[in-house]
Protein backbone atom coordinates (compact mmCIF):
# COMPACT_ATOMS: atom_id res chain seq x y z
CA UNK A 1 0.00 0.00 0.00
CA UNK A 2 1.31 3.45 -0.91
CA UNK A 3 0.29 6.64 0.88
CA UNK A 4 0.59 10.04 -0.74
CA UNK A 5 -0.49 13.43 0.48
CA UNK A 6 -2.00 15.84 -2.03
CA UNK A 7 -2.15 19.10 -0.15
CA UNK A 8 -4.11 21.91 -1.77
CA UNK A 9 -3.58 25.54 -0.90
CA UNK A 10 -6.20 26.89 1.44
CA UNK A 11 -5.37 29.45 4.08
CA UNK A 12 -1.84 28.15 4.59
CA UNK A 13 0.87 26.31 2.70
CA UNK A 14 0.61 22.89 4.33
CA UNK A 15 3.43 20.45 5.14
CA UNK A 16 3.27 16.86 4.02
CA UNK A 17 2.92 15.33 7.48
CA UNK A 18 0.67 17.58 9.56
CA UNK A 19 -0.41 15.55 12.55
CA UNK A 20 -2.22 16.31 15.81
CA UNK A 21 0.27 17.23 18.53
CA UNK A 22 0.76 19.55 21.44
CA UNK A 23 0.78 23.22 20.58
CA UNK A 24 3.83 23.80 22.74
CA UNK A 25 7.27 23.60 21.15
CA UNK A 26 10.62 25.12 21.93
CA UNK A 27 13.40 26.56 19.80
CA UNK A 28 15.77 25.84 22.66
CA UNK A 29 17.66 28.14 25.01
CA UNK A 30 19.15 31.47 24.03
CA UNK A 31 22.55 30.98 22.44
CA UNK A 32 25.81 32.89 22.26
CA UNK A 33 27.88 31.99 19.20
CA UNK A 34 31.46 32.62 18.25
CA UNK A 35 32.17 35.39 15.78
CA UNK A 36 31.44 34.18 12.23
CA UNK A 37 29.57 31.05 13.37
CA UNK A 38 25.93 30.13 12.76
CA UNK A 39 23.35 27.76 14.20
CA UNK A 40 20.54 25.82 12.55
CA UNK A 41 17.26 26.51 14.34
CA UNK A 42 14.70 23.71 14.13
CA UNK A 43 11.03 24.56 14.05
CA UNK A 44 8.46 21.92 14.98
CA UNK A 45 7.64 19.04 12.66
CA UNK A 46 4.09 18.06 11.83
CA UNK A 47 2.64 21.56 11.74
CA UNK A 48 -0.08 22.73 9.37
CA UNK A 49 1.74 26.01 8.85
CA UNK A 50 5.01 27.50 10.00
CA UNK A 51 6.48 30.97 9.64
CA UNK A 52 9.66 32.63 10.91
CA UNK A 53 10.22 36.27 11.72
CA UNK A 54 11.62 36.87 8.22
CA UNK A 55 8.54 35.36 6.55
CA UNK A 56 10.20 32.09 5.54
CA UNK A 57 7.85 29.10 5.70
CA UNK A 58 10.37 26.34 6.35
CA UNK A 59 11.06 24.04 9.26
CA UNK A 60 14.74 24.93 9.57
CA UNK A 61 16.33 28.37 9.60
CA UNK A 62 20.02 29.29 9.79
CA UNK A 63 20.75 32.03 12.34
CA UNK A 64 23.92 33.91 11.38
CA UNK A 65 23.25 37.43 12.69
CA UNK A 66 22.44 38.59 16.22
CA UNK A 67 18.85 39.19 17.20
CA UNK A 68 15.61 37.57 18.30
CA UNK A 69 14.37 34.74 16.10
CA UNK A 70 10.77 33.61 16.45
CA UNK A 71 8.70 30.89 14.88
CA UNK A 72 4.92 30.58 14.77
CA UNK A 73 3.40 27.18 13.97
CA UNK A 74 -0.16 25.90 13.71
CA UNK A 75 -1.18 22.33 14.59
CA UNK A 76 -4.30 20.17 14.63
CA UNK A 77 -5.38 19.91 18.26
CA UNK A 78 -4.77 16.34 19.47
CA UNK A 79 -7.81 14.36 20.54
CA UNK A 80 -10.31 16.85 19.11
CA UNK A 81 -11.48 15.35 15.85
CA UNK A 82 -15.05 16.65 15.53
CA UNK A 83 -16.14 14.19 12.82
CA UNK A 84 -18.34 11.40 14.09
CA UNK A 85 -17.39 7.97 12.78
CA UNK A 86 -14.86 9.41 10.31
CA UNK A 87 -12.99 6.08 10.22
CA UNK A 88 -16.29 4.18 9.67
CA UNK A 89 -15.52 1.90 12.61
CA UNK A 90 -19.20 2.16 13.60
CA UNK A 91 -20.37 1.22 10.13
CA UNK A 92 -23.03 3.07 8.15
CA UNK A 93 -23.82 5.79 10.72
CA UNK A 94 -23.11 9.44 11.47
CA UNK A 95 -23.25 10.86 7.93
CA UNK A 96 -25.66 11.63 5.11
CA UNK A 97 -25.26 10.75 1.44
CA UNK A 98 -27.09 10.99 -1.88
CA UNK A 99 -25.92 7.47 -2.74
CA UNK A 100 -27.82 4.28 -2.03
CA UNK A 101 -26.54 1.50 0.17
CA UNK A 102 -25.55 -1.42 -2.02
CA UNK A 103 -27.92 -4.38 -1.92
CA UNK A 104 -26.31 -6.79 -4.33
CA UNK A 105 -25.82 -7.60 -7.99
CA UNK A 106 -23.71 -9.56 -10.42
CA UNK A 107 -20.38 -8.57 -8.86
CA UNK A 108 -21.40 -8.07 -5.27
CA UNK A 109 -23.22 -5.57 -2.99
CA UNK A 110 -22.16 -2.41 -4.93
CA UNK A 111 -22.48 -3.74 -8.48
CA UNK A 112 -24.66 -0.77 -9.47
CA UNK A 113 -23.50 2.83 -10.05
CA UNK A 114 -24.40 5.25 -7.29
CA UNK A 115 -24.17 2.69 -4.52
CA UNK A 116 -21.85 2.37 -1.55
CA UNK A 117 -20.97 0.03 1.28
CA UNK A 118 -18.78 -0.18 4.40
CA UNK A 119 -16.08 -2.85 4.44
CA UNK A 120 -12.59 -3.81 5.61
CA UNK A 121 -11.67 -4.89 2.04
CA UNK A 122 -13.00 -3.37 -1.18
CA UNK A 123 -13.04 -6.78 -2.91
CA UNK A 124 -15.73 -7.92 -0.45
CA UNK A 125 -18.14 -5.40 -1.98
CA UNK A 126 -17.29 -5.87 -5.66
CA UNK A 127 -15.63 -8.96 -7.12
CA UNK A 128 -13.83 -6.93 -9.83
CA UNK A 129 -12.06 -4.84 -7.23
CA UNK A 130 -8.61 -5.94 -5.99
CA UNK A 131 -8.08 -6.82 -2.36
CA UNK A 132 -7.19 -3.55 -0.59
CA UNK A 133 -7.48 -2.63 3.08
CA UNK A 134 -8.10 0.69 4.79
CA UNK A 135 -5.51 3.45 4.57
CA UNK A 136 -3.81 2.59 7.87
CA UNK A 137 -3.07 -0.92 6.58
CA UNK A 138 -4.99 -2.62 9.34
CA UNK A 139 -8.39 -4.25 9.50
CA UNK A 140 -10.33 -1.03 9.84
CA UNK A 141 -13.42 -0.20 7.82
CA UNK A 142 -13.82 2.32 4.99
CA UNK A 143 -16.50 3.77 2.74
CA UNK A 144 -16.42 2.09 -0.71
CA UNK A 145 -18.27 3.76 -3.63
CA UNK A 146 -19.36 2.73 -7.11
CA UNK A 147 -19.35 6.20 -8.69
CA UNK A 148 -22.58 7.96 -9.63
CA UNK A 149 -23.33 9.77 -12.90
CA UNK A 150 -25.59 12.20 -11.05
CA UNK A 151 -24.11 15.74 -10.94
CA UNK A 152 -23.34 17.23 -7.49
CA UNK A 153 -24.35 14.07 -5.66
CA UNK A 154 -23.12 14.18 -2.08
CA UNK A 155 -20.96 11.19 -1.25
CA UNK A 156 -20.56 12.07 2.41
CA UNK A 157 -21.83 14.97 4.55
CA UNK A 158 -21.90 15.80 8.21
CA UNK A 159 -22.87 18.91 10.19
CA UNK A 160 -20.54 19.90 13.04
CA UNK A 161 -20.80 22.55 15.74
CA UNK A 162 -17.82 24.93 15.53
CA UNK A 163 -16.44 27.88 17.45
CA UNK A 164 -16.59 31.23 15.64
CA UNK A 165 -13.26 32.72 14.55
CA UNK A 166 -11.52 29.37 14.95
CA UNK A 167 -9.47 27.67 12.25
CA UNK A 168 -10.09 23.99 11.44
CA UNK A 169 -8.26 21.37 9.39
CA UNK A 170 -10.39 19.24 7.02
CA UNK A 171 -8.69 16.01 5.90
CA UNK A 172 -9.60 12.71 4.26
CA UNK A 173 -7.95 9.81 2.43
CA UNK A 174 -8.93 8.65 -1.07
CA UNK A 175 -8.10 5.42 -2.94
CA UNK A 176 -9.10 4.12 -6.38
CA UNK A 177 -10.91 0.80 -6.39
CA UNK A 178 -10.41 0.42 -10.15
CA UNK A 179 -7.81 1.99 -12.44
CA UNK A 180 -10.33 3.25 -14.98
CA UNK A 181 -11.44 6.89 -14.81
CA UNK A 182 -10.31 7.80 -11.26
CA UNK A 183 -12.59 9.87 -9.08
CA UNK A 184 -12.17 13.64 -8.68
CA UNK A 185 -13.44 14.70 -5.26
CA UNK A 186 -14.45 18.17 -4.17
CA UNK A 187 -14.44 19.16 -0.51
CA UNK A 188 -16.73 21.94 0.74
CA UNK A 189 -17.73 23.63 3.98
CA UNK A 190 -21.15 25.29 4.13
CA UNK A 191 -21.44 24.97 0.37
CA UNK A 192 -18.09 26.60 -0.45
CA UNK A 193 -15.26 24.48 -1.85
CA UNK A 194 -11.96 24.63 0.00
CA UNK A 195 -8.68 23.59 -1.50
CA UNK A 196 -8.37 22.09 -4.97
CA UNK A 197 -10.26 18.98 -6.10
CA UNK A 198 -8.39 15.76 -5.29
CA UNK A 199 -7.72 13.39 -8.19
CA UNK A 200 -7.45 9.77 -7.11
CA UNK A 201 -4.44 7.77 -8.24
CA UNK A 202 -5.04 5.42 -11.18
CA UNK A 203 -3.13 2.81 -9.19
CA UNK A 204 -5.44 0.82 -6.98
CA UNK A 205 -4.63 0.46 -3.30
CA UNK A 206 -2.73 3.78 -3.33
CA UNK A 207 -4.08 6.25 -0.78
CA UNK A 208 -3.93 10.03 -1.37
CA UNK A 209 -4.62 12.60 1.33
CA UNK A 210 -6.72 15.74 1.07
CA UNK A 211 -5.80 18.45 3.57
CA UNK A 212 -7.05 22.02 3.76
CA UNK A 213 -7.93 24.52 6.47
CA UNK A 214 -11.01 26.63 7.01
CA UNK A 215 -11.78 29.52 9.35
CA UNK A 216 -15.20 29.62 10.95
CA UNK A 217 -15.52 33.39 10.92
CA UNK A 218 -18.92 34.14 12.43
CA UNK A 219 -20.26 30.60 11.81
CA UNK A 220 -21.21 28.37 14.71
CA UNK A 221 -21.83 25.26 12.58
CA UNK A 222 -20.13 23.70 9.58
CA UNK A 223 -21.71 21.31 7.09
CA UNK A 224 -18.80 19.51 5.51
CA UNK A 225 -19.45 17.59 2.30
CA UNK A 226 -17.54 15.51 -0.22
CA UNK A 227 -18.78 15.29 -3.82
CA UNK A 228 -17.43 13.55 -6.91
CA UNK A 229 -16.83 15.72 -9.99
CA UNK A 230 -16.25 12.67 -12.17
CA UNK A 231 -19.59 11.55 -13.63
CA UNK A 232 -18.27 8.59 -15.63
CA UNK A 233 -20.37 5.43 -15.31
CA UNK A 234 -17.48 3.12 -16.17
CA UNK A 235 -14.75 2.98 -13.56
CA UNK A 236 -14.97 5.94 -11.19
CA UNK A 237 -14.87 3.55 -8.22
CA UNK A 238 -13.11 4.55 -5.01
CA UNK A 239 -12.84 4.34 -1.21
CA UNK A 240 -12.80 7.04 1.47
CA UNK A 241 -11.32 6.69 4.94
CA UNK A 242 -10.31 8.62 8.04
CA UNK A 243 -12.31 11.79 7.39
CA UNK A 244 -11.38 14.35 10.05
CA UNK A 245 -12.23 17.93 11.01
CA UNK A 246 -9.98 19.26 13.76
CA UNK A 247 -9.56 22.67 15.38
CA UNK A 248 -6.09 24.14 15.04
CA UNK A 249 -3.94 25.76 17.70
CA UNK A 250 -1.09 28.20 17.21
CA UNK A 251 2.06 28.62 19.27
CA UNK A 252 5.00 31.00 19.00
CA UNK A 253 8.43 30.56 20.53
CA UNK A 254 11.49 32.74 20.28
CA UNK A 255 15.20 32.49 20.93
CA UNK A 256 17.82 35.21 21.27
CA UNK A 257 21.01 34.69 19.27
CA UNK A 258 24.03 36.76 20.28
CA UNK A 259 27.62 36.68 19.14
CA UNK A 260 30.95 37.02 20.85
CA UNK A 261 33.14 39.81 19.45
CA UNK A 262 36.05 39.12 17.08
CA UNK A 263 39.18 37.76 18.74
CA UNK A 264 41.18 40.52 20.45
CA UNK A 265 44.91 41.10 20.17
CA UNK A 266 47.05 39.59 22.91
CA UNK A 267 49.44 42.37 23.93
CA UNK A 268 52.65 41.50 25.81
CA UNK A 269 54.57 44.40 27.35
CA UNK A 270 57.96 44.39 29.04
CA UNK A 271 61.54 45.56 28.59
CA UNK A 272 63.17 45.24 25.18
CA UNK A 273 66.47 44.09 26.70
CA UNK A 274 67.64 42.24 29.79
CA UNK A 275 70.88 42.70 31.61
CA UNK A 276 72.71 39.67 33.03
CA UNK A 277 71.38 38.89 36.48
CA UNK A 278 68.34 41.14 36.13
CA UNK A 279 64.68 40.16 36.07
CA UNK A 280 62.09 41.32 33.55
CA UNK A 281 58.40 41.47 34.45
CA UNK A 282 56.16 40.79 31.44
CA UNK A 283 52.51 41.81 31.39
CA UNK A 284 49.85 40.23 29.14
CA UNK A 285 46.54 41.92 28.32
CA UNK A 286 43.77 41.71 25.74
CA UNK A 287 42.88 44.62 23.50
CA UNK A 288 39.99 45.07 23.67
CA UNK A 289 39.15 43.16 26.88
CA UNK A 290 37.29 39.86 26.48
CA UNK A 291 33.73 39.60 27.92
CA UNK A 292 34.34 36.18 29.50
CA UNK A 293 36.88 34.58 31.89
CA UNK A 294 40.21 34.01 30.14
CA UNK A 295 43.03 31.55 30.85
CA UNK A 296 46.54 32.84 30.08
CA UNK A 297 49.32 30.28 29.66
CA UNK A 298 52.91 31.30 28.89
CA UNK A 299 55.20 29.21 26.70
CA UNK A 300 57.16 28.46 29.85
CA UNK A 301 54.12 26.67 31.30
CA UNK A 302 53.37 29.40 33.81
CA UNK A 303 49.87 30.87 34.06
CA UNK A 304 48.52 34.33 34.76
CA UNK A 305 48.75 37.75 33.23
CA UNK A 306 52.28 38.42 34.48
CA UNK A 307 55.51 36.49 34.12
CA UNK A 308 58.96 37.22 35.51
CA UNK A 309 61.76 36.35 33.10
CA UNK A 310 65.32 35.80 34.27
CA UNK A 311 66.79 35.25 30.81
CA UNK A 312 66.42 36.90 27.44
CA UNK A 313 64.48 35.23 24.63
CA UNK A 314 61.08 34.93 22.99
CA UNK A 315 58.15 34.81 25.38
CA UNK A 316 54.62 34.05 24.20
CA UNK A 317 51.32 33.74 25.99
CA UNK A 318 48.15 32.04 24.75
CA UNK A 319 44.72 33.29 25.77
CA UNK A 320 41.93 30.72 25.75
CA UNK A 321 38.27 31.22 26.60
CA UNK A 322 34.86 30.75 25.08
CA UNK A 323 35.32 31.55 21.38
CA UNK A 324 38.91 32.64 22.01
CA UNK A 325 42.28 31.08 21.16
CA UNK A 326 44.86 33.79 20.49
CA UNK A 327 48.59 34.24 21.12
CA UNK A 328 50.85 37.24 21.66
CA UNK A 329 54.61 37.39 22.12
CA UNK A 330 57.54 39.62 23.06
CA UNK A 331 61.22 39.16 22.29
CA UNK A 332 63.68 40.34 24.94
CA UNK A 333 67.17 40.85 23.56
CA UNK A 334 70.20 40.12 25.74
CA UNK A 335 72.23 43.18 26.78
CA UNK A 336 75.67 43.37 28.46
CA UNK A 337 74.36 46.48 30.25
CA UNK A 338 77.88 47.90 30.69
CA UNK A 339 77.47 51.59 31.46
CA UNK A 340 79.76 54.57 30.91
CA UNK A 341 79.63 57.77 32.93
CA UNK A 342 81.25 61.08 31.89
CA UNK A 343 81.36 64.13 34.12
CA UNK A 344 81.28 67.67 32.66
CA UNK A 345 83.58 70.32 34.14
CA UNK A 346 81.46 73.44 33.85
CA UNK A 347 77.79 74.46 34.04
CA UNK A 348 75.87 77.71 33.87
CA UNK A 349 72.67 77.68 36.01
CA UNK A 350 71.45 81.05 34.76
CA UNK A 351 67.96 79.91 33.84
CA UNK A 352 68.41 80.07 30.07
CA UNK A 353 67.49 76.41 29.69
CA UNK A 354 70.93 75.38 28.50
CA UNK A 355 73.42 73.61 30.77
CA UNK A 356 71.48 74.70 33.84
CA UNK A 357 72.00 71.47 35.81
CA UNK A 358 75.18 69.64 36.66
CA UNK A 359 74.77 65.87 36.23
CA UNK A 360 76.70 63.03 34.59
CA UNK A 361 76.41 62.06 30.94
CA UNK A 362 75.42 58.38 31.10
CA UNK A 363 75.24 55.51 28.64
CA UNK A 364 73.53 52.52 30.15
CA UNK A 365 72.05 52.35 33.62
CA UNK A 366 74.55 52.35 36.49
CA UNK A 367 73.35 51.08 39.83
CA UNK A 368 74.05 52.16 43.41
CA UNK A 369 74.68 55.69 42.12
CA UNK A 370 75.76 58.42 44.55
CA UNK A 371 77.10 61.90 43.81
CA UNK A 372 78.35 64.58 46.26
CA UNK A 373 79.44 68.14 45.48
CA UNK A 374 81.60 70.11 47.93
CA UNK A 375 82.77 73.68 48.10
CA UNK A 376 86.40 74.74 48.53
CA UNK A 377 86.12 74.21 52.28
CA UNK A 378 85.01 70.58 51.86
CA UNK A 379 81.42 71.21 52.87
CA UNK A 380 78.78 69.08 51.05
CA UNK A 381 76.48 71.44 49.16
CA UNK A 382 74.57 68.82 47.15
CA UNK A 383 73.97 65.05 47.29
CA UNK A 384 72.00 62.77 44.86
CA UNK A 385 71.39 59.04 44.59
CA UNK A 386 69.59 59.31 41.25
CA UNK A 387 71.72 59.47 38.14
CA UNK A 388 69.06 61.66 36.51
CA UNK A 389 68.88 64.21 39.35
CA UNK A 390 71.64 66.86 39.22
CA UNK A 391 72.68 70.08 41.02
CA UNK A 392 70.85 73.23 39.98
CA UNK A 393 73.54 75.54 41.42
CA UNK A 394 71.65 76.43 44.60
CA UNK A 395 72.50 75.88 48.21
CA UNK A 396 69.52 75.76 50.54
CA UNK A 397 67.51 77.61 47.89
CA UNK A 398 70.01 80.41 47.37
CA UNK A 399 72.26 80.86 44.34
CA UNK A 400 75.71 79.47 44.93
CA UNK A 401 78.68 81.70 44.28
CA UNK A 402 80.52 81.29 41.04
CA UNK A 403 83.72 79.38 41.28
CA UNK A 404 85.23 75.96 41.58
CA UNK A 405 83.48 73.05 43.28
CA UNK A 406 84.48 69.42 43.69
CA UNK A 407 82.52 66.27 42.97
CA UNK A 408 82.83 62.60 43.92
CA UNK A 409 80.78 59.93 42.17
CA UNK A 410 80.36 56.30 43.15
CA UNK A 411 78.36 53.73 41.20
CA UNK A 412 78.32 50.04 40.32
CA UNK A 413 78.87 48.86 36.77
CA UNK A 414 77.60 45.47 35.61
CA UNK A 415 80.10 43.11 34.04
CA UNK A 416 79.23 40.66 31.24
CA UNK A 417 78.93 37.82 33.72
CA UNK A 418 76.34 39.77 35.74
CA UNK A 419 78.66 40.73 38.63
CA UNK A 420 78.76 44.36 39.80
CA UNK A 421 81.98 46.34 40.00
CA UNK A 422 82.17 49.56 42.03
CA UNK A 423 83.45 52.61 40.18
CA UNK A 424 84.67 55.90 41.67
CA UNK A 425 85.13 59.23 39.93
CA UNK A 426 86.18 62.60 41.30
CA UNK A 427 87.09 65.98 39.89
CA UNK A 428 86.30 69.64 39.90
CA UNK A 429 83.71 71.74 38.14
CA UNK A 430 83.30 75.42 37.47
CA UNK A 431 79.98 77.16 38.20
CA UNK A 432 79.32 80.21 36.03
CA UNK A 433 75.74 81.05 36.74
CA UNK A 434 75.29 84.54 38.14
CA UNK A 435 73.55 87.01 35.79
Amino acid sequence: MILRSALPLALFLLPLLARPQSCAFSLGPDRTLCDGANVLLAGPSGSVSIAWQNGWQVQYLTADTPGTYWCTATFPVPGQDLVVNGAFSNGNTGFTTDLAIGTGGTWGPISLEGTYGISTDISLLHSNFPSCGDHTGGNGQMLVVNGSATPNADIWCQTIAVQPNTTYAFSAWLMSASPESPAILDFAVNGVSIGAPLLASATTCDWDEFYAVWNAGSSSSATICITNQNLAQSGNDFALDDIAFRPLCTHTDSVVISFMPPEPEVVVTGPATLCPGDLAVLQASLAPPWPAPVDLIWNTGAGGNTYTASTAGLFSVTATATCLDATGSLFIAPDTCVSTLTMPNVFTPNGDGANDVFLPLVVGQPTDFEMEIRNRWGQVVFRSTNVNTGWDGRIQGERAADGTYYYTVRYSDRLNDGRLKQQDKSGHLTLLGRP
